[in-house]
C-alpha cells in the first residue's frame, strides 16, 4: 500500500511539474515563422548572418549576407541584402543589394545600429578582397578582413558608399577585423558601440569594442578580452555594459559573458555560464523594459541554440535580473538553426530573424515575433 502510494504522489509531483512548465511556456506567445530569405531565391546560392534593428520611426531592418553564387564564408562572392518592415504597410519589402562589390570580393557579418540623435543608420560589416577555392578549414587563416560601413538617412532606402575605416582603429599583429553579427547600440550617453572580431597573427581571437562619440564622424576601439567572439553587448538599468559572446576559451559548451562598470574601459575575466549551453555559435541579447499587464518588466533577452549538440533548437530566455538566472524560455524550432537577430518591434513585442531549416540550419532566414503575455 505504501509503494502504491508513493506511486501516485510521483505521478502528482510529475503532473504538477509538467502544468507547471506548460504554462511557463504559454507566456510566450509566438506567431507563424515567416521566411524572409530563402536560399536560392533572388539568384543568390545562400542567404546568412542575419542583422535586424527597429528604427526610432519604426523601419523595421533585416540585413544578411547574400552568398552569390556559392555558399561558404570568405574570400567569397558575398553581397549584403535588404528588406525593410514599414509598420504602415504591415508588409516586407522587396530585396535589394546595399553592398555589392565587383568581381568576387565580398561583404559579410553585418551589424546594424542607429544613432537616434540624427537618425542615420550604420551597417558595419568585414571586407574581404578576392575569392579562393577553399570553403572552409584553412581558409579562416588566409582570409584578411577590413572593416568597413555604409550608412543610410532615410530609414534604409539609400546608401553611401562604403566608408574604410579599418586604418584609424587596427593595431599591429591584427591580421583580421570585423564586425560581430547582429546589432550594435547606443548608449544613454550617446555612444554608438559597434562589437568587433579580431584574428591576431598569433591566431588568438579577441572582442573589441569600436565605438564613436561624435555621431560617427571618428571612430575608436576598446579590447575586452582574447578567447571570445561574435560579441553582443547590453546597457543594464544602472548603466553597466554586459557582453553575452561565443566561447572560444577551455569549455565551448557554454556562452561566455563579461561585464564593465566603468562604461566599457575595463572588463571582467570572462566567465562560463553553465545556464547558457550553446553548440559554440552566434547569438543574440539586449535589454528592453516591457508593459507586461499592467507592470513593467526590465528585462534580458537571449536567442541561441539552446543546446551544445549541434546547430539546433532556437530558443530565447528571459532574465529579470540581470542575467543572473533565466526565468522563461520558449523554444521557436526545434530543428536545425544557427544565427539569429533580435529587435524591439513598434507594437513593443520582440522580432526574432533566424537561420533555420528541415535538414540544415542554412536554408532559410525567418522571422517571428514573440509577445510576453505574461511574466
Amino acid at each position: 500500500m505504501k509503494n502504491y502510494n508513493r506511486k501516485v504522489l510521483f505521478v502528482f509531483l510529475a503532473l504538477v511539474f509538467v502544468t507547471i512548465y506548460a504554462n511557463a511556456q504559454d507566456n510566450i506567445q509566438v506567431s507563424e515563422p515567416q521566411v524572409i530569405y530563402k536560399s536560392g531565391d533572388d539568384g543568390i546560392a545562400e542567404f546568412r548572418i542575419p542583422s535586424m534593428i527597429t528604427t526610432k520611426k519604426g523601419t523595421v531592418l533585416a540585413v544578411c549576407d547574400g552568398r552569390v553564387d556559392r555558399a561558404g564564408d570568405v574570400p567569397n562572392n558575398i553581397d549584403l541584402v535588404l528588406r525593410r518592415f514599414k509598420k504602415r504597410s504591415n508588409e516586407w519589402t522587396p530585396l535589394t543589394r546595399i553592398v555589392n562589390f565587383a568581381g568576387k570580393h565580398g561583404a559579410a557579418d553585418p551589424s546594424l545600429v542607429q544613432d537616434h540623435s540624427t537618425g542615420r543608420i550604420f551597417l558595419f560589416y568585414g571586407f574581404c578582397p578576392g575569392r579562393n577555392n577553399i570553403t572552409e578549414g584553412a581558409n579562416r587563416e588566409r582570409r584578411h578582413l577590413m572593416l568597413q560601413y555604409v550608412y543610410s538617412d532615410d530609414e534604409g532606402e539609400n546608401w553611401s558608399t562604403p566608408i574604410h575605416i579599418d586604418y584609424a582603429i587596427r593595431e599591429d599583429g591584427w591580421q583580421s577585423i570585423w564586425s560581430s553579427p547582429g546589432r550594435g547600440i547606443q548608449l544613454k550617453n550617446g555612444r554608438l558601440v559597434i562589437p568587433c572580431t579580431i584574428n591576431k597573427l598569433t591566431k588568438v581571437t579577441s572582442t573589441i569594442l569600436v565605438f564613436s562619440d561624435d555621431h560617427g564622424e571618428t571612430w575608436d576601439q576598446i579590447e575586452v578580452a582574447e578567447n571570445i567572439n561574435e560579441a553582443t553587448l547590453a546597457e543594464l538599468a544602472n548603466g553597466d555594459l554586459m557582453i553575452n559572446a561565443r566561447n572560444q576559451m577551455e569549455d565551448r559548451k557554454c556562452r561566455a559573458v563579461t561585464s564593465s562598470k566603468d562604461g566599457g574601459k575595463t572588463w571582467s575575466q570572462p566567465v562560463v555560464d553553465r545556464n547558457l549551453p550553446d553548440p559554440n555559435c552566434q547569438g543574440s541579447f539586449i535589454r528592453n523594459v516591457f508593459k507586461v499587464g499592467k507592470e513593467k518588466k526590465d528585462l534580458l533577452i537571449l536567442s541561441n541554440n539552446a543546446t551544445n549538440d549541434g546547430r539546433k533548437n532556437m530558443t530565447i530566455k528571459l532574465s529579470d535580473d540581470n542575467g543572473q538566472t533565466w526565468k522563461y524560455e520558449k523554444l521557436i524550432h526545434e530543428g536545425p538553426s544557427a544565427y539569429s537577430c533580435l529587435t524591439i518591434m513598434p507594437n513593443g513585442n520582440i522580432g526574432l530573424l533566424y537561420e533555420s531549416g528541415e535538414k540544415s540550419p542554412y536554408e532559410t532566414v525567418t522571422f517571428v515575433e514573440i509577445e510576453i503575455v505574461n511574466y
